[in-house]
C-alpha cells in the first residue's frame, strides 16, 4: 500500500512537470512570433541598401563619364549558389571564398568600366589603372595618376610587379578597329608589359555586354571582338597569359546586359556586376 501511495506522488509531480515545460514552450513561440518582420518591408529595405548604404540611382549619358562619388563598401563577393546561369564552367567544390591576397596580388587596367572596380570599392584605388574613353590602341601613350604622380602604364607596372594582370578593354576600340588591328594592338600591349614585369600572369578578359536600349554598339559585335581575343590568347600557348570570359555571366537568355547589372546608360555596370566579374576572375586564379 506504502509503495502504491509513493507511486502516485511520482505521477503527480511528473504531470506537474510536463505541464510546466509545455506552458514555458508556448510562452517561447508566442514571444518569437510577435517580433516576425513584415517580409515586404524587409524586401523594400534590402532593395534600396547594398551594403548598408543607399544604392545611388546613376545615370550615365555618355561612354566617357564615370561615377564622380566614390562609394566605399566592404567586399561582397557572390557566392556560387547564385551564380545561377547556364554552362557554368566550373563546380562548386572547386570554389574556395575568395581569400583577400588575391586581391593585394591583382592590378586591372583598362576603361571607365574597369575604374568601377574602384568606385564602387571592390578594390583598392592603386590597383586599378583605369581611365575613361581608352582603348587598347592608346593605353601605353596615356597617363594615370599613382601615388600622386603621373606615369605611364608600363611605368607603374614596372614599379609594382603585380603577381596577376587582367586587361580589361576594348570597348573603345571596337567602332575604331578591325580585327586585325585589335589584336595586334593586344598583342604589341602584352609585349610591352611583359618586358618591364615578365614574372606578371596576364589575363585577358572578355569585353562586357551591353544593353537592348544602346545603339553605341551590338552584343553579336561584342561576341565577335571576344571570339577574336580568345583565339588570340590560345595562339600563344603561354603559362603567362589567358583568356577568361566573365563577361557572359552578366547577360540574358536575349544576348542582352541583363537591367540588374547597368547603370544605367546600357553600357556601363552596376555596383553587383563587379561582383560577379571578380567572383569569377578571381576563382581562375586558383588554377594558374
Amino acid at each position: 500500500m506504502k509503495m502504491n501511495i509513493y507511486r502516485k506522488r511520482q505521477l503527480g509531480a511528473l504531470a506537474v512537470l510536463c505541464l510546466l515545460i509545455l506552458s514555458v514552450v508556448f510562452m517561447v513561440r508566442c514571444s518569437t512570433g510577435s517580433k516576425k518582420p513584415d517580409e515586404s518591408k524587409v524586401a523594400e529595405e534590402s532593395s534600396q541598401k547594398e551594403d548598408g548604404q543607399l544604392v545611388p540611382n546613376v545615370d550615365i549619358p555618355e561612354l566617357n563619364d564615370m561615377i564622380e562619388k566614390e562609394k566605399n563598401t566592404d567586399h561582397n563577393f557572390v557566392e556560387y549558389s547564385d551564380l545561377n546561369f547556364v554552362n557554368v564552367e566550373f563546380e562548386p567544390e572547386d570554389i574556395s571564398l575568395i581569400d583577400k591576397k588575391y586581391l593585394d596580388d591583382v592590378v586591372i587596367i583598362g576603361d571607365s568600366i574597369s575604374k568601377g572596380y574602384s568606385v564602387y570599392g571592390r578594390m583598392e584605388e592603386n590597383n586599378v589603372l583605369a581611365v575613361g574613353s581608352i582603348g587598347v590602341r592608346n593605353i601605353l601613350d596615356t597617363q594615370f595618376d599613382y601615388q600622386g604622380y603621373s606615369l605611364d602604364l608600363t611605368d607603374i607596372l614596372g614599379r609594382k610587379k603585380p603577381k596577376y594582370i587582367f586587361i580589361s578593354l576594348g570597348m573603345n576600340d571596337i567602332n575604331l578597329r578591325t580585327e586585325e588591328e585589335f589584336t595586334g594592338d593586344f598583342k604589341n600591349l602584352i609585349a610591352e608589359i611583359q618586358k618591364v614585369t615578365p614574372g606578371s600572369v596576364v589575363i585577358i578578359t572578355a569585353i562586357t555586354p551591353v544593353s537592348r536600349q544602346t545603339t553605341f554598339t551590338t552584343n553579336e559585335k561584342i561576341d565577335t571582338y571576344n571570339e577574336t581575343l580568345r583565339k588570340m590568347v590560345f595562339e600563344y600557348n603561354s603559362d603567362k597569359i589567358y583568356y577568361v570570359n566573365a563577361a557572359k555571366y552578366l547577360k540574358g537568355e536575349d544576348n542582352y546586359l541583363i537591367s540588374d547589372f547597368s547603370s544605367g546608360d546600357g553600357i556601363h555596370l552596376a555596383a553587383q556586376a563587379y561582383d560577379y566579374l571578380l567572383t569569377y576572375m578571381l576563382s581562375m586564379l586558383e588554377w594558374i
